[in-house]
């Protein structure tokens, strides 16, 4: 878990270029008239890994109420006033993948072993373990991408001011 910890950590640090100019103006903005929006994209990885974290016994960081507003089955909003303020999201973020990325490599292996609580995706990641990587890494790269594609879309920079950490 410690290779895992690592890779999230690296997407964080990766993802915060991106995230340094959102503001509030960018919540609820569809650039392509479809699809997520940031604040969406946002609070469904705020959500998610702190499903992660709970699992694993940790207090959540995020409020109840945005779990049904950005659970994988929501849909985005295009009324900002329906999401939390952009700095609510961005803070959250970093706190809730910082704090995953430090308690992973302590998880138990008798937790990561257990069956995956989560029947819907039990077919591709079976235990706890491999759902946890899949969210440390696979799922938050895949909504960073993303992310960069509606930056895109909205006709911003992919990574302002960005150098390359590769």
């Amino acid at each position: 878990m410690n290779r895992v910890a690592m890779v999230c950590r690296y997407l964080v640090t990766y993802a915060e270029p991106s995230l340094s100019d959102l503001t509030d103006e960018h919540l609820a903005l569809a650039p392509t008239g479809e699809g997520k929006t940031a604040g969406w994209i946002l609070g469904h990885l705020c959500v998610t890994g702190d499903y992660i974290r709970r699992k694993c016994g940790q207090p959540p960081l995020t409020p109840r109420a945005w779990g049904p507003m950005f659970a994988p089955e929501s849909r985005p909003s295009t009324d900002r006033r329906d999401y939390p303020s952009m700095r609510e999201l961005k803070t959250a973020f970093a706190s809730v993948y910082r704090d995953l990325a430090a308690i992973a490599p302590d998880v138990s292996a008798e937790l990561l072993a257990v069956e995956n609580p989560l029947e819907y995706t039990r077919s591709r990641f079976p235990t706890f373990g491999e759902f946890l990587v899949y969210i440390m890494t696979g799922h938050l790269g895949y909504h960073l991408g993303q992310l960069s594609g509606w930056r895109a879309a909205a006709g911003m920079s992919l990574r302002p001011g960005a150098t390359s950490p590769l």
